[in-house]
């Protein structure tokens, strides 16, 4: 198994990149501190079998056993994290390391190289790899893609003109009018037949001043949930 390690610096943090049987690992543990994902353990045992493994890295400190996802292990991470880093983290990655790590689509070690010049055979079987993980790089990139619109939230302002309406206070008022929400403290909130089906999400900003504001938004569940029960009325 052949091993070859490449550093790169993201923001000036440390994201260590391993090759292993011609495809790209990167270290769990800096990937989770660039995502500021905290529970790294947690957040691997999430993941499948295939998407992980170990190895043996260089440290300052000698040769330590370290965590690895390959690329759709690191896609994964990548959307579990609602950090707003998440999306230039994927940008940068897709940018700027894969392509540097994989050269003309291969990483190209000098025995590597040597054996595709002196083996037409190992040339071509060598191709027939590459283009097999380029098939699978685009499927785990549209899977990244129907993932993310699946978690995108919505306001009630987005919501209110699909649908229709003049404004987000019309769109609440027709809901609260059919039972579906009320107002509490200055908030619309669902009934409870509706609150606990995942249709909306509460999200917090802390202002300069350290006052901390809440916002609702609608996921796409409730955004379908919306659009079949206006349908069904139209």
């Amino acid at each position: 198994m052949s091993e070859l390690q490449k550093v790169f610096d993201y923001s000036g943090q440390e994201v260590r990149t391993i090759v292993k049987d011609e495809e790209v690992w990167f270290v769990a543990k800096d990937v989770c501190e660039v995502l500021e994902i905290r529970n790294s353990h947690d957040a691997l045992s999430r993941l499948d079998e295939e998407e992980k493994a170990t190895s043996v890295l260089p440290t300052q400190f000698g040769n330590k056993g370290m965590n690895l996802i390959n690329e759709s292990g690191l896609y994964n991470l990548i959307f579990s994290s609602r950090k707003e880093e998440a999306k230039r983290f994927k940008k940068w990655v897709t940018n700027e390391v894969l392509p540097s790590v994989r050269k003309h689509g291969a990483y190209m070690t000098d025995d590597i190289l040597e054996k595709t010049i002196n083996d037409p055979d190992f040339m071509i079987e060598l191709l027939t790899t590459l283009k097999e993980e380029k098939l699978k790089r685009l499927e785990a990139e549209t899977t990244v893609s129907i993932l993310t619109h699946v978690n995108k939230t919505y306001t009630a302002t987005e919501i209110a003109k699909e649908l229709g309406f003049k404004s987000a206070i019309a769109l609440n008022k027709d809901l609260a009018q059919k039972k579906i929400q009320f107002q509490q403290n200055g908030t619309w909130v669902f009934y409870s037949k509706y609150a606990d089906k995942g249709y909306v999400e509460i999200k917090q900003d802390v202002l300069d001043n350290g006052k901390v504001i809440y916002h609702r938004r609608f996921t796409q569940m409730g955004r379908e949930f919306l659009n079949k029960l206006y349908k069904k009325e139209a």
